[in-house]
């Protein structure tokens, strides 16, 4: 069984979103609420929460969550990942963004049967398209110590593709994003349909 550090990127501006996505509010609980509580349930061997110290100020944290501060969120999303896996002790990196408010504890069973030390998991859309959250094995700790710019692990991703194991879902919808106000509507409305995205 591989010791799964989950690192929780909570350090952006939510520039399309024009308001903070972390605490926008779907059925009783905050973006950011909800995939705590997520990842608390799903027992990963540890939960680390890369976010800046704007946004730490006045939330309250589950017990047991690592607390790392991006003071340099405005170089973009590589800036998490370096920092989330520089803390990490785990034989695995899973990182989740809050804008998937949508995931649940039956979305992950087929990923997590999937996830190994050397391998690269994550989820597929119903085009076939990568999605988050994505694993990362041991493997690739030290590239993605070295990831810059906004892309993030997507260049850790792209250099090995012969380690990808893509992972259809039984609900793909689950995967949507919640990038612009336009998608939160769709949200609060029941409308988010997964099958409009790539």
């Amino acid at each position: 069984m591989v010791k799964i550090s989950a690192i929780i990127m909570a350090s952006g501006f939510s520039k399309r979103m024009g308001t903070n996505k972390l605490f926008l509010e779907y059925q009783g609980r905050t973006f950011l609420e909800h995939i705590l509580l997520l990842s608390k349930k799903l027992g990963f061997f540890e939960q680390i929460l890369v976010i800046s110290p704007e946004n730490l100020a006045g939330i309250s944290l589950p017990e047991g969550v690592k607390v790392v501060l991006n003071h340099e969120a405005d170089q973009g999303q590589s800036t998490s990942v370096r920092l989330g896996t520089q803390f990490a002790s785990g034989d695995g990196y899973l990182y989740l963004t809050v804008d998937q408010p949508l995931l649940d504890e039956h979305l992950f069973v087929p990923l997590l049967a999937a996830y190994t030390t050397d391998n690269i998991v994550f989820p597929v859309t119903v085009k076939g398209n990568p999605s988050s959250p994505i694993f990362f094995g041991k493997r690739f700790r030290a590239d993605l110590l070295q990831v810059t710019g906004s892309s993030g692990g997507r260049e850790v991703r792209n250099k090995y593709p012969d380690t990808w194991q893509r992972v259809p879902v039984s609900e793909p919808y689950r995967l949507a994003d919640i990038d612009t106000y336009s998608d939160y509507q769709k949200l609060i409305a029941n409308k988010v349909d997964e099958r409009t995205r790539s």
